[in-house]
């Protein structure tokens, strides 16, 4: 199924976080140095995936309160968001272990797919039309490519 155009901008950032974990993974493979990858996820998060919470939880969100959407799915959601920021958070005090990193690039794909698998559509199902393209109107996206990211330690 195609994503709503007004929902887009939330994929295609999506897409960024969905190869932020590719990275990772590799990094981890190939037993890259921990402190190095914290500081990319600081990047990452710090120039996209930051605003990318903050504007599911203060524009989408708020649209979804009083529709017919299972109160489970957006309180998953916002559970994943707070995980994931405390461990952005971690990262940013360079106290993950490498384990750690495996586990945040693991649920931070987790919470990709199912908000592209699960809430999304299930958000595109009980917006209207307006509401849809008040969403739009309200999201703003980065251009940032995590793949620039100078230590190219997943090589």
């Amino acid at each position: 199924m195609k994503r709503n155009i007004h929902l887009q901008p939330l994929s295609r950032q999506h897409h960024q976080g969905l190869l932020m974990v590719l990275l990772l993974q590799k990094g981890l493979q190939k037993k890259a140095d921990v402190i190095v990858m914290q500081e990319f996820i600081e990047s990452v998060w710090t120039d996209d995936l930051e605003s990318h919470f903050d504007q599911e939880e203060n524009y989408l969100l708020p649209l979804l309160n009083d529709k017919p959407i299972d109160p489970q799915l957006t309180a998953r959601l916002r559970q994943d968001h707070v995980t994931l920021r405390e461990m952005a958070d971690k990262a940013r005090s360079r106290s993950l272990n490498d384990i750690e990193i495996g586990y945040f690039a693991e649920r931070m794909e987790q919470h990709i797919r199912f908000e592209e698998r699960t809430y999304f559509p299930a958000a595109e199902q009980v917006l209207s039309a307006t509401e849809l393209e008040q969403l739009g109107q309200s999201l703003t996206e980065k251009e940032g490519n995590c793949m620039n990211y100078p230590v190219k330690f997943w090589e």
